[in-house]
């Protein structure tokens, strides 16, 4: 069974880390914090970290699910709260996971990375004007020890 680690530490910064194929319920698991940060009705962003391939993998029904959650309102709260997404693949699977395209497939900011640092790279430069100062701390340095630690 997988891990999956849900941080708000350093909102409105959230982060996600998927270790290992979750389970179908460690997916509504998922789901279920992101209504939590979705409650706070506050613009923030996300970082969402796979350690490894098999992080990438569904379990049954996790798409169905994830469709029928966004169909009763998930859409809308993240088209309007969420204003920039980071998605780190394993270096290894960058090129098969580099294909979808985060503002196409999401309608938001955002891309696929095959680390950490190039995220951060790309949140820094980026020119669709993201505002991380609402994010407090040496959050950059918090979120590499956490993934580090794994």
């Amino acid at each position: 069974m997988g891990s999956l680690t849900l941080d708000q530490t350093h909102w409105p910064l959230a982060l996600t880390i998927a270790q290992e194929k979750l389970t179908f319920e460690q997916h509504i698991e998922s789901l279920e914090g992101w209504n939590t940060w979705f409650e706070r009705n506050e613009p923030f962003h996300v970082i969402r970290f796979y350690a490894d391939k098999a992080s990438l993998e569904q379990a049954s029904g996790v798409g169905k699910a994830t469709l029928e959650w966004m169909k009763k309102g998930a859409d809308i709260k993240f088209h309007t709260l969420v204003k920039s997404m980071s998605i780190i693949v394993p270096p290894d699977q960058y090129h098969r996971m580099s294909k979808m395209n985060v503002p196409k497939v999401f309608g938001i900011p955002g891309g696929i990375f095959p680390s950490l640092e190039e995220a951060f790279i790309w949140l820094s430069e980026s020119p669709d004007d993201i505002d991380l100062s609402g994010i407090k701390g040496d959050w950059k340095s918090a979120v590499k020890k956490m993934i580090e630690a794994l």
